[in-house]
């Protein structure tokens, strides 16, 4: 079986090697696919000169004249923001000035309030305490007169009350007028302690 096998091994190397001889034979004849011929070039050199000029000539401007027009809008619109952003700047630096200025008004407002409000009060207070002491003035003169009437009124019963238990003690009548008199000094000297 081995020998069998072997023989089969060497008829197949034998028909490979034929095979290859005649492929080597066919190759020195048969032209590469790959490589252009003089006609395909030519072509070729046509056609690309051709796309080259229309390249160069009419797509190439309508290219650069979109990337021109991209690019100057780009650039007025960086010139439009770099001006929207002056003037927002512009506008910042007036509302501030604005703001301080309403600040700086208020606190003089405020302080010309506080100052009125101050010589309103000290109005008021003087107003007030004249008052008082126009009040304290009339209570102290009532005080006094009250003071008038009920000494006298005092005096008076004093002595009408002390003559009248003298006269009972002594059982005789006394001069009213000399014994009014002294009970009058003696109740002004009392009052005065």
């Amino acid at each position: 079986m081995l020998a069998s096998i072997l023989v089969l091994a060497n008829q197949a190397v034998n028909e490979a090697d034929n095979l290859l001889g005649q492929a080597a034979g066919d190759a020195k004849t048969v032209k590469n696919p790959i490589l252009p011929t003089v006609n395909e070039m030519f072509w070729a050199a046509i056609f690309f000169i051709a796309l080259w000029a229309l390249m160069k000539f009419v797509l190439l401007p309508r290219i650069t004249k979109v990337m021109d027009g991209r690019t100057d809008k780009v650039r007025d619109d960086l010139a439009a923001a770099e001006a929207a952003e002056t003037e927002r700047v512009a506008k910042l630096e007036q509302y501030e000035a604005g703001l301080a200025g309403a600040r700086a008004e208020a606190v003089a407002i405020l302080e010309a309030s506080r100052a009125e409000g101050d010589a309103e009060r000290r109005t008021q207070i003087a107003a007030a305490e004249a008052d008082v002491a126009a009040a304290r003035a009339e209570a102290a003169s009532e005080i006094a007169d009250a003071k008038a009437r009920a000494r006298s009124e005092l005096t008076g019963s004093i002595t009408d009350i002390a003559v009248g238990a003298a006269e009972a003690v002594i059982q005789k009548p006394l001069d009213r007028a000399a014994q009014g008199r002294i009970v009058e000094d003696y109740v002004n000297a009392a009052g005065q302690n």
